[in-house]
C-alpha cells in the first residue's frame, strides 16, 4: 500500500498555506514512512454546501464530495484544506472533521484555516502561530483517519472546543497515541 497523504485545496485558499503545511506534515509523518503530496488543482466550493442562515459551509457536505472525488483518483489518505467558516451537525463551528476509517485503505479529513487566524477574532496576525495551529489541526484530523480517537492526555489528539484549546495542545502525539500510530502504520507495509 502506498504511504502517501494528499493535500487538496478546496475553494479560494492561498496556495502558500499548503506549501508550508506540506513541509510541516512531511517533518511529522516521515517517521511513519509517509510522503506528503499537494494536489495541484483546487476543487470548488458549491452553493449547495453553504448555509445562508448560519453564514457557514457544511463541513460534512464538503467532505462527502471530497470523498467521491478522491475515490475516483484512488488516494488512500487525503486532507482537504479550505479557508471558509465551517460547521458540523450540532456544532456551531469546527476547525475540522474526519471519520474514523472503516478500513485501513482509505481515510479523509477536512480542515478550515479561517478560525485559526488572529484576524478572525479582530486581533493582529501572528504568522508563526497561525502555521502552528494549522499543522496541529491537520495532524489531529489525519490522526482520526488512522483510527486515533480523542485523547485526554497532553496530546495533539485532544479535542479543541476553542482556539485556546488548540494553542495549549502540543503538535505531537502523546506516548499512548504514538504507540497506537506505530502499530497502525507498521501494518501498512
Amino acid at each position: 500500500m502506498k504511504k502517501i497523504i494528499y493535500l487538496q485545496r478546496i475553494g479560494d485558499i492561498d496556495p502558500g498555506i499548503l506549501i508550508v503545511l506540506k513541509k510541516d506534515l512531511k517533518w511529522f509523518f516521515e517517521k511513519y514512512g509517509f510522503k506528503i503530496v499537494n494536489i495541484p488543482n483546487p476543487i470548488p466550493l458549491l452553493k449547495s454546501e453553504y448555509d445562508s442562515y448560519k453564514r457557514q459551509y457544511d463541513a460534512l457536505k464538503i467532505k462527502k464530495r471530497l470523498i467521491k472525488y478522491v475515490k475516483i483518483k484512488d488516494y488512500n489518505r487525503v486532507l482537504g484544506v479550505l479557508d471558509v467558516d465551517i460547521f458540523s451537525k450540532y456544532l456551531n463551528f469546527v476547525f475540522g472533521v474526519a471519520d474514523l476509517p472503516k478500513n485501513q485503505n482509505f481515510g479523509s479529513a477536512l480542515i478550515s484555516v479561517t478560525r485559526l487566524k488572529e484576524s478572525f477574532y479582530r486581533r493582529t496576525e501572528n504568522i508563526a502561530l497561525f502555521e502552528l495551529r494549522i499543522v496541529k489541526e491537520a495532524i489531529h484530523e489525519l490522526g482520526h483517519t488512522f483510527g486515533l480517537k480523542h485523547c485526554i492526555n497532553f496530546c495533539v489528539m485532544k479535542f479543541s472546543n476553542t482556539l485556546e484549546d488548540t494553542d495549549q495542545k502540543p503538535p505531537k502525539f502523546c506516548e499512548d497515541c504514538a504507540n497506537k500510530m506505530d502499530i497502525i502504520t507498521d501494518n501498512f507495509d
